[in-house]
Parts: C-alpha cells; structure tokens; sequence
C-alpha cells in the first residue's frame, strides 16, 4: 500500500465516500489509475466495492442507481449527468468440464471459456482475477493510497510492459477477448507484451473464432471511438489478430485501398483529438470504408469521392468490410448515409447550402474535409469549401394538423 495523491473526480470521490460511509470498502479501480500514472486524463472512473449491487442501489436511491447485466451484474450510479460503474469484488470462478458448466456447448472447442463470472469475492481476489497486472491497481481517494496487490503493476506502468496475471495461456482460454485488449493497451501506450504473454497470445490467437460475435462487435466499436483506430489496426495485423477481426481488411493489407482508409482514419482521429469535430463511431466506419467504396465505384479510386454514388453498392462495401461482425443498424444506417452524401457535397456548387437540412450533413461535411486534406488541401481551406452547421438557417413554419375529435357516438 503506498500514500499517493491522485487526481480524481470529485463525484467519483463522492461515490467512494458514501460507499466507505456505510461500511463498505471501496476504491477507484482499473483503467482510470493506470491513466493518472501515465500522466493522461481518464476517460471515465469505475468503482470496486464490497457491496452487493442491490445494497449500492438502497444506498444511493432508485432514481440514482440502476442494476444492469445478467452475466455480470453492476450498478450505475448516477451524479448528473456523470455515470459511474460500481462493481462487486469478485473471485475468480473455479474450472469445471465444458460438459459441467451451466450454458456450455457440449463439444466446444475451448472447454475452459468463461461463462458464468458473478461470484462475489474480496478486494484481492477481484485484483487477482483480472487481466493484466496494469489493470488491477486500487486507489482509495478518501485516504489517499494506492494498493498494488499483484505486486507488479505500477512498475510495469513504469516499464511500459503488458503481463498476464497468472498463466497467460490460461487466461487467454478463459477469454480470448483478452488477447485483443492486450494488444489494445500496446497500440495505445505503446507498450510491450512481456514474453510469457506474447509467447501464449501466438499460441493462442485461434481461440478468437470461439468469442461471442456481440463481444468482437462492442470492443470494435469502442477501437472506432477511440482516436487510436488506425494504431490498434496496424498493431492487430502485426500481431496476426486482425484477420480473426476484420478478415476482409486483414486480406487488403497491402492494397492502396488499406493505405488510404488508415490515412483517413488517421486525420479524422487527429481532428477528434484537436476537437476540431465531435467524436462519431459512424464517421469512423464510414471513413474506412469510403476508399473500397471508391475502388468499387470508378475502377480505380485514389481522387476525391466521385461525384455519384450507388447506395446499394455502399452498402455491400459496408457490410462486407464489417463482416462477420455486426455493426448496429442504427450505425451502419448512419455510415451509409454519410457515404451517400458525401460526393454530393463534392458536386455541390453551392457551398452545400442545399444539403445542409439533410440529417447527415455534419458529418458528411466533416468527412469531406477529411478527404479533401488527405488529398493535400489545407485544412482551413478546406473546412470554407462548405458551410459549417452552425450557421443559423430560416425557421419553418409547419401548421400543426387538426386534432380528430370522437364524435359523441364512437366507442371508445
């Protein structure tokens, strides 16, 4: 346990405090700590406590707390318009045959895949059955230390290095997701695997195929949030990972196609950490699907987006560049009307005023900058190519239709 004086939200604090008010231990846990001690600012805090989830709602209130999760139950705990995940301290779950296990597929190819993982433990155990030793740090803000229970974690923070807790082969049986976010926190911090972990990752990248689609389908969501997309994709290919997530991106590797999408992907993700443009799960896939799009579309690509488009083409481009993940309908709708947008504004003469009501022109308008600047326009020249959605439109006027009034002889 060491003293040390991080920098944590106030409502996250908050949040601690009430908990250790009632009885409870708790701390502010994983990622978030890992963060502060890289000197970066972390993107939410996540609480560990003793407390069950149904004693975190009676604390803070039903209006405040809800619990979520079948597999894996939490609570959210509600401060405005801030959300914080409270989870329970859990064990690790004891390994029993395929055969035994409650919802396991009889004959599956990985009889140690974790499928049931709510067992309430301690503050150890719930370090210990976590992935990688610089993921399992504790901070209690309230008294203001650091618990290192692996004994390893802060001095692979400091070495920059990713090492499984535990055998590394056998956490990667239990979930190979693991592997993938191990390879997130190298694309992204640019650590090392240390070698027991990158020997058991190539031994066991196979695994991948046994993962949840839906599993493959959010951590791919969140790459494409991030604005490190482009560095996890190269890192996944480097590492052979990519083709068990993006197998059609993984076999284009070497094409100019690859080369421009992770270039656009690249400027977009610059731009989100310039704040030049709020970030968009949607942009993102579209952008990389825009240059297979385009090969598709003119035979050649390479230009700016060509001035018509076919919808029913961008969308197999889409779905084909996801496959077998599933993007949510409501993103992939969203990406396609970005991309069918799109070479409209480039055809628009008038500075795109005519689209400007279509309900996808910001981030068309953001995609067209992007395009344009990778094609070696400068930024700001750009950007007055079209009109930016701030500008105030006219109002209209819609008539509010009359109300149908049940005649007194109508059923009700």
């Amino acid at each position: 346990m060491k003293k040390t004086d991080l920098d944590i939200d106030r409502s996250a604090r908050e949040v601690v405090a009430t908990l250790q008010s009632a009885g409870f231990e708790s701390y502010i846990v994983g990622g978030a700590i890992r963060d502060l001690l890289l000197g970066r600012t972390p993107k939410d805090f996540d609480v560990a406590t003793a407390a069950t989830p149904e004693e975190v709602r009676t604390l803070f209130g039903r209006r405040s707390c809800r619990i979520i999760g079948k597999r894996f139950r939490l609570a959210h705990v509600f401060r405005g318009e801030q959300l914080f995940e409270v989870s329970t301290f859990r064990r690790a779950p004891a390994h029993t045959g395929a055969a035994e296990r409650p919802g396991a597929l009889r004959g599956a190819p990985n009889d140690r895949l974790i499928v049931s993982d709510n067992d309430f433990g301690t503050a150890p155990e719930d370090a210990f059955r976590r992935d990688f030793t610089v993921n399992a740090l504790f901070y209690d803000p309230i008294g203001e230390k650091l618990v290192d229970y692996t004994g390893h974690g802060i001095a692979d923070i400091e070495k920059k290095i990713v090492r499984s807790i535990g055998d590394p082969a056998l956490r990667f049986a239990e979930d190979p997701v693991r592997m993938l976010r191990a390879l997130k926190l190298v694309a992204q911090y640019d650590f090392e695997l240390d070698n027991a972990t990158e020997n058991a990752l190539f031994s066991n990248l196979k695994l991948l195929s046994c993962a949840a689609p839906s599993r493959l389908s959010l951590e791919l969501e969140k790459i494409l949030l991030s604005s490190y997309g482009d560095r996890h994709l190269e890192v996944f290919y480097d590492y052979g990972l990519l083709k068990y997530l993006l197998p059609r991106l993984s076999r284009q590797w070497g094409t100019p196609e690859r080369e421009r999408a992770l270039a656009l992907l690249f400027e977009r993700n610059c731009r989100v950490e310039e704040r030049r443009y709020r970030n968009s799960i949607s942009l993102a896939a579209a952008l990389l699907t825009l240059p297979f799009a385009e090969k598709r579309l003119t035979d050649k690509g390479g230009g700016l987006y060509p001035a018509t488009s076919d919808a029913a083409v961008i969308g197999e481009e889409l779905v084909a560049l996801f496959s077998p993940l599933n993007l949510i309908a409501r993103l992939k709708d969203s990406a396609l009307r970005i991309l069918t947008l799109l070479p409209k504004l480039f055809a628009s003469k008038g500075n795109g005023r005519e689209w400007m009501r279509h309900r996808a022109y910001a981030h068309a308008r953001e995609a067209a900058i992007i395009v344009a600047v990778v094609a070696g326009e400068n930024p700001e020249a750009a950007a007055r190519r079209w009109l930016p959605v701030e500008e105030p439109l006219p109002r209209v006027k819609r008539k509010r239709p009359p109300r149908k009034r049940r005649s007194s002889g109508e059923k009700r």
